[in-house]
């Protein structure tokens, strides 16, 4: 994803096949969710556990044929910036596989798999959570990632990422690969239906040998998942543009803190960008550091750090993957209220962060 282009964007998962890493796309986790994945190998199969957070909301549903593939794909898209129902501290663990497809669709020829997402977990409130079965999508591997699954069916989304190429005006600049799991972003509802689940996470090989000293520095990517706010009329997307994205561990008192500064919180109107406060800059995380997962906190921040607005509730996770904790991957989920656009207006935003140690 470009770094000079809306970092928060709400997604509009399932209209098109999203390339690893490739300026768009997805949420499942390991730190948080436990062992047993295979990969990062190249090929197919990778199965792996992972941990999300997960909510539902007022969406608004659709599905058809994807004209390209002759697949079926759906969108799901909020309708409304109240959570009715949300999992429970912690996020919930999921499974999800990845295997080869023996007849792929002409459009994704050896890219082709089927992909599966499922967890026994419900939301606090007991909504269940269906996931997918051999959905027919396509996973990419790019320098050695853990592999980036992609797909869309009649009633669900997964898009993940692992892979980012950040770009500056225009102009690449480096690019981010998480050799050891892969961010997720899930959605799912029934076309016709007035509420979805939305879901951001992460899955990967999670840390056995954690440092218990030091500090480690993350140079970090950020997507979003669902990014939008009631503007009085309907549900508008916003997402934080440019900045820098850091995610900084310190081992030594078990915490992590970090995520966007100097960014600017954008919505586009008729086809321009309009800032909605000039004084939010960035996205923080808090969070303390259990064995190789943490969880705390997440807001909308000020250049000096500063909560802006108020949360009605607000939930980062996250854990580290690789040998000695060489990459780091977090969820975030806030449903609050703040000036946008010269009033005061209810959002909901969620969205990943991958990040490589320094």
């Amino acid at each position: 994803m470009q770094s000079d282009k809306i970092l928060a964007t709400a997604l509009l998962l399932g209209l098109a096949p999203i390339l690893a890493g490739c300026n768009t796309a997805g949420g499942g986790g390991a730190g948080g969710g436990g062992g047993g994945t295979t990969g990062p190998t190249g090929t197919l199969p990778v199965t792996g556990m992972g941990k999300a957070l997960a909510f539902r909301a007022k969406s608004t549903n659709t599905s058809d044929v994807n004209t390209y593939t002759g697949l079926p794909q759906s969108s799901q898209q909020l309708a409304g910036a109240k959570i009715l129902d949300k999992s429970a501290p912690g996020g919930i663990e999921f499974t999800a596989s990845a295997d080869a497809n023996p007849n792929p669709d002409n459009y994704y020829k050896d890219k082709g798999a089927l992909i599966s997402a499922s967890t026994t977990d419900t939301l606090e409130g007991g909504t269940q959570i269906a996931g997918m079965t051999k959905a027919e999508g396509a996973v990419y591997f790019e320098n050695g990632n853990f592999g980036d699954p992609q797909v869309s069916d009649a009633n669900s989304n997964l898009s993940a990422v692992g892979v980012y190429n950040n770009y500056k005006d225009g102009v690449f600049v480096e690019q981010l690969v998480l050799k050891h799991g892969t961010t997720i972003r899930y959605s799912e509802a029934v076309d016709g239906a007035d509420e979805a689940v939305y879901a951001v996470g992460f899955i990967g090989d999670k840390t056995m040998n954690m440092p218990q000293s030091a500090k480690a520095t993350y140079k970090a990517f950020h997507e979003g998942g669902v990014s939008q706010y009631d503007n009085g009329t309907e549900m508008a997307q916003m997402g934080l543009r440019g900045g820098t994205v850091e995610l900084l561990a310190d081992f030594d008192n078990g915490t992590v803190k970090g995520g966007i500064k100097d960014a600017q919180l954008l919505t586009y109107r008729d086809g321009s960008e309009v800032v909605l406060n000039n004084n939010i800059t960035g996205l923080a995380i808090d969070a303390n550091i259990t064995g190789s997962e943490y969880a705390g906190t997440a807001q909308l921040v000020d250049t000096a750090g500063n909560g802006v607005g108020t949360t009605t509730y607000n939930e980062s996770l996250g854990g580290f993957f690789g040998d000695g904790a060489a990459e780091t991957m977090a969820a975030y989920v806030i449903e609050g209220n703040a000036e946008l656009d010269g009033a005061n207006r209810d959002y909901i935003m969620s969205g990943t962060f991958g990040g490589v140690k320094q």
